[in-house]
């Protein structure tokens, strides 16, 4: 009986730990942020009338150039090998005190990949997908492809629109990345839909926000799992 309370506590804490990684780690808040956003012609709001929706390659330097506010469908979208700090503020060394002394870590402004991207690699990008966002090629009604940036969570809600975005040209990183994709999609390395609103996420109070539902979460399963405890001592107490 032993035995089996002690593998059931094992068990137990595992599945907590692991929700709590995930939480602190994977999941995506960035919906959260969004609540607010608006409807409208500004980056990362939803698209109003006045935006247009790219159709063609040919559209792309001219929506740049005269700086329109456009969208894309979101009929086929495919992962890129490239990441990015949902808060870029959050690149750069961060230093700890531990029990062990100080300790620092590294935090790359971008997440990179081999291209085609491994499944192991690709399920890296996913565990700490609740602080970067992946870049995407989507294919426009032309058959052709163009590179966008957005809050990765919207990949997954299968949108009809994503939001406003302003074309760019690519940095650095983004134009190596597309010049390997550029071999077997027809997109132009050179620009970008933006479409994620920047600022709208700190990391430190995105932490902050992750810590308290983990601690909210905890304080309702142990709970829980007291009214259990108390219920099965008097079951047993009254059996005896």
């Amino acid at each position: 009986m032993k035995k089996a309370s002690s593998f059931l506590t094992i068990l137990q804490n595992t599945v907590c730990a692991v929700l709590v990684l995930l939480m602190l780690l994977a999941v995506p808040t960035g919906w959260l942020y969004d609540l607010w956003a608006g409807t409208g012609t500004e980056q990362g709001q939803q698209p109003s009338g006045d935006v247009r929706q790219l159709q063609r390659q040919e559209e792309i330097e001219s929506f740049f150039l005269s700086s329109t506010p456009a969208t894309v469908s979101g009929d086929a979208l495919v992962s890129c090998p490239l990441a990015r700090l949902r808060d870029v503020s959050q690149e750069g060394v961060h230093t700890h005190q531990g029990s062990s002394g100080k300790h620092s870590v590294y935090v790359s402004e971008y997440m990179y990949a081999d291209y085609p991207v491994p499944p192991f690699q690709q399920f890296l990008q996913s565990l700490v997908g609740g602080y970067y966002n992946r870049y995407y090629l989507a294919q426009l009604p032309d058959g052709s492809w163009l590179c966008v940036y957005f809050d990765d969570y919207l990949a997954w809600t299968q949108a009809e629109n994503y939001p406003t975005g302003y074309l760019r040209y690519t940095t650095t990183e983004e134009r190596r990345m597309l010049d390997r994709m550029a071999k077997d999609y027809a997109v132009d390395p050179v620009y970008v839909l933006d479409m994620y609103r920047h600022g709208k996420v700190s990391w430190m109070l995105d932490v902050l926000l992750r810590l308290a539902v983990c601690l909210a979460a905890a304080g309702i399963v142990w709970g829980i799992k007291g009214i259990w405890t108390k219920c099965f001592k008097r079951e047993r107490a009254e059996t005896i």
